[in-house]
């Protein structure tokens, strides 16, 4: 029969008894089992206070690393934001000197709008480097159209080519050093290039001319002009006038003498006057 009951009996060292507890077996069972139950339910909050913490340092590093990868977001995004002001401003420049360009056109006589083409390339794939490419070719473009003598130094046809023609004062058959464009007596003489003055004077033959120099050992002369306005050393850009037409010096009339020499030597001018 199972016994309901049990008793602990407490001995002193002499082994006097000294006490004795009557203690029911029922309520040992009671005690084991709730502090059976209490250590399941503190490992099981142990448990759960561990996973919480370890899923709240996860969520911290989370966070730093999540603030971390912000600031990195916002620091590019601000040098992208300056980097793109950067090359909208390149941009501007390089239209800039478009319309420039246009202008010197303009001046030269040559009335014709600028040409453009090539690959297609959306605006998020420009860089900086090929921005700084084309301007740089836009400049040098700019530098040849300025000092290169094209275009016109006045509205006018031609009645005289250069080459070998039949002198119009003697009518003997002689070397013609450059083109006589028809002017209106008083008309502006433009330059047609950027260059310095080298002569601004009485020429024989030409009569008051003007002769200047530009890059790339080009000259260009202006003769048998009524009226100088420039004089000698002085810098000149394309377009700038240099003086009005007239018929001084060896002349049947009113006309400009215009000549292009290259490293001495005299060029025809027709092909120098449009950009065909």
């Amino acid at each position: 029969m199972e016994r309901d009951s049990m008793t602990i009996v407490m001995v002193a060292p002499t082994g006097r008894r000294v006490k004795s507890i009557n203690i029911k077996v029922f309520h040992i069972k009671i005690a084991f089992f709730t502090l059976l139950g209490f250590g399941l339910v503190s490992l099981s909050a142990f448990m759960s206070t561990y996973i919480f913490l370890k899923k709240a340092n996860h969520k911290r590093e989370l966070t730093h690393q999540l603030i971390a990868n912000i600031g990195v977001l916002n620091h590019n995004l601000n040098e992208n934001r300056a980097a793109r002001g950067n090359l909208e401003e390149k941009i501007k420049d390089i239209e800039g000197k478009l319309l420039e360009m246009q202008e010197l056109l303009a001046k030269k006589g040559i009335n014709r709008e600028l040409s453009v083409g090539g690959d297609f390339i959306p605006a998020d794939r420009l860089s900086m480097s090929y921005v700084d490419f084309v301007e740089k070719d836009v400049d040098q473009l700019f530098k040849v159209m300025e000092s290169l003598p094209v275009g016109t130094p006045l509205s006018g046809s031609i009645n005289a080519g250069f080459g070998y023609r039949k002198d119009p004062i003697n009518s003997r058959f002689a070397f013609h050093s450059g083109v006589d464009i028809d002017a209106a007596y008083g008309e502006s003489v433009v330059t047609t290039a950027g260059g310095v003055v080298e002569l601004a004077g009485w020429q024989k033959g030409y009569g008051k001319t003007v002769i200047i120099k530009h890059r790339s050992g080009y000259q260009t002369l202006y003769g048998h002009l009524s009226k100088i306005m420039v004089e000698d050393g002085q810098d000149v850009k394309a377009g700038d006038k240099i003086g009005y037409a007239g018929s001084t010096g060896r002349s049947t009339g009113p006309h400009l003498h215009y000549e292009i020499i290259k490293n001495g030597k005299n060029l025809d001018p027709v092909k120098y006057l449009s950009l065909r």
